[in-house]
């Protein structure tokens, strides 16, 4: 039998090493370093039955362990809060409605998987995508296929980002796209009493 020369193996290897894409989890382990995370952000979302996108902006706060604030500030304020409890949702006037875990379990899983993105948890996503990663942990993109039980309303979701997440992108099944621009990151700022307040939905 004829033997393969090793340095021919060793460039082979290194060859296969260099194609291969790099895993999500490698990219944006840094991620995962923070419990707590305060971030501004602004929304796009492009309907295919209007001539103009639709823009909204305001902060979001995840907090491990206790769920995640959606406080939207323009056009309207109205805030969401989605963690194990369920949704709170709070409008302008500071009227509050809440819906428990049991009730409304499709918010309730949004919430995790929003956590997840934003955490680069991509295993927590393995069920409803396949995963793909590319680039850097400086500068990273994360690319979400889905599979069949989120085919029908999602056609692609698409991260970038680095030391933080700076961009998801939403392309759903119909045609409507959401992006998400995040900036003003701040990592382990403490909770305020209001935040603390909504995040334990009391």
């Amino acid at each position: 039998m004829e033997r393969v020369p090793v340095k021919a193996l060793c460039l082979a290897l290194a060859a296969l090493s260099l194609n291969a894409a790099p895993l999500p989890a490698a990219l944006t382990a840094h991620l995962k370093e923070a419990a707590l995370v305060h971030v501004d952000f602004t929304q796009t979302r492009t309907l295919a039955a209007l001539s103009r996108p639709l823009k909204a902006s305001g902060s979001l706060v995840l907090a491990r362990d206790l769920g995640v604030i959606w406080a939207l500030r323009k056009p309207v304020a109205l805030t969401y809060v989605m963690g194990p409890k369920g949704l709170l949702v709070v409008d302008s006037e500071g009227r509050r409605s809440h819906r428990a875990a049991r009730e409304a379990p499709v918010v309730a899983q949004m919430g995790k998987v929003f956590g997840s993105l934003i955490q680069g948890d991509w295993k927590a996503l393995d069920e409803y995508f396949t995963v793909t990663g590319s680039g850097t942990p400086e500068q990273w993109q994360v690319v979400l296929a889905p599979k069949a039980q989120t085919a029908s309303f999602l056609k692609r979701v698409q991260l970038n980002g680095g030391r933080f997440i700076q961009r998801i992108s939403i392309l759903e099944a119909a045609g409507d796209r959401m992006d998400l621009m995040f900036e003003h990151q701040r990592v382990d700022a403490p909770l305020t009493e209001a935040e603390a307040r909504l995040l334990a939905q009391d």
